[in-house]
């Protein structure tokens, strides 16, 4: 296979100028972006939609977490927004429990680490709202019906009808409770003899939502050495994030769980809002296929290995929190509307 070339790339590091114009440049850490990792490295220049994935972990060291305040007037992508809320059971974002004593642990904090991709060609999302069979009972059943009689929806002689195969149902069912006999035998009889069955005293009542799927897949196809790189770190970053620490070095008793992610589908520095918001989510899959075809095929190799021509990699991600009618409205974040457009597309 054909050696990779090295293209001239364009630094898309923080400037002097960008300093000075700034506020806040006392916030101002020495590495400010350097973990911010993206694919392709042009995306600036790209047709304008991206994904940006934030990660959240358990730390209270500074210099890991971005200046808020400056990535948001000075970078282009708009790496980070800190804006997401969290609604929770526990608060995990303060380091003190319920009763106001101070935990062996750190705070929730958004880090620098993140992680800028293209848009897939599929993106989805998925609303599930589950119900259940619930038995309303004789009382109530009765209830519905006298209500029924009063508008005029049932004749008093259906009515009564009614109520007697639902009084029979009842009989027989307290009948049969603790006996060998078989006592279905007089419904059937009293169902041939009227033409009436009874009516199982039942609603779909609402039981719960479920917890929001995602699922991406990207194609990544170095163009040169420093994007294969990239590449590398994207999945290491990726890998790194989505698993726990054993605590000690012997047999796996407990773990430091893993980081959590927040996900944006912007446009050209802004968040796309005809699309879906998400909340915080845990990476629970990540599958790396490397070669990317029929055939595993590298370019030369260099200090650390031979990168592959192609690595594709897919993603499952579960949001850690319900998403209600509220949530879905108005949103999860924070987020920068652009200037009003044409009324046509």
């Amino acid at each position: 296979m054909g050696g990779i070339h090295e293209g001239k790339e364009k630094n898309f590091q923080l400037e002097s100028r960008d300093i000075t114009k700034s506020k806040n440049r006392g916030l101002l850490p020495s590495n400010l972006h350097g973990k911010t990792l993206k694919y392709p490295l042009d995306l600036e220049n790209a047709n304008g939609h991206y994904m940006i994935f934030n990660i959240y972990t358990r730390t209270d060291v500074k210099t890991e977490m971005p200046a808020t305040d400056l990535n948001i007037s000075t970078d282009t992508l708009q790496t980070f927004n800190n804006t997401f809320t969290r609604e929770r059971f526990f608060d995990d974002v303060s380091s003190k429990d319920g009763s106001g004593g101070i935990l062996n642990s750190k705070p929730v904090k958004l880090i620098k680490d993140s992680i800028v991709l293209y848009m897939p060609d599929n993106v989805s999302v998925n609303y599930t709202s589950n119900y259940e069979q619930g038995d309303l009972g004789l009382v109530s059943g009765a209830s519905a019906l006298i209500g029924d009689v009063i508008k005029g929806n049932t004749t008093v002689s259906e009515a009564l009808s009614s109520a007697g195969m639902q009084t029979a149902a009842f009989v027989q069912s307290i009948l049969s409770l603790g006996t060998t006999g078989d006592t279905g035998g007089a419904m059937v009889a009293l169902q041939r003899k009227t033409g009436i069955a009874a009516a199982p005293l039942q609603e779909m009542i609402f039981k719960s939502l479920d917890f929001r799927q995602f699922e991406y897949s990207f194609s990544l196809t170095p163009r040169n050495r420093k994007e294969a790189r990239e590449i590398k770190d994207i999945i290491d970053t990726f890998t790194y994030h989505m698993l726990p620490e054993k605590l000690g070095t012997g047999a796996a008793i407990a773990f430091r769980v893993p980081a959590e992610f927040t996900i944006r589908y912007m446009y050209r520095g802004h968040d796309n809002n005809y699309l879906n918001q998400l909340t915080y989510c845990a990476l629970e899959n990540m599958k790396v296929n490397y070669g990317g075809s029929e055939k595993y095929v590298t370019y030369r190799p260099d200090d650390i290995g031979a990168p592959p021509v192609r690595t594709e990699i897919s993603l499952t991600f579960k949001e850690l929190e319900l998403i209600d009618k509220r949530r879905a409205s108005r949103g999860t974040h924070g987020t920068t509307l652009r200037s009003g457009g044409a009324d046509t597309f």
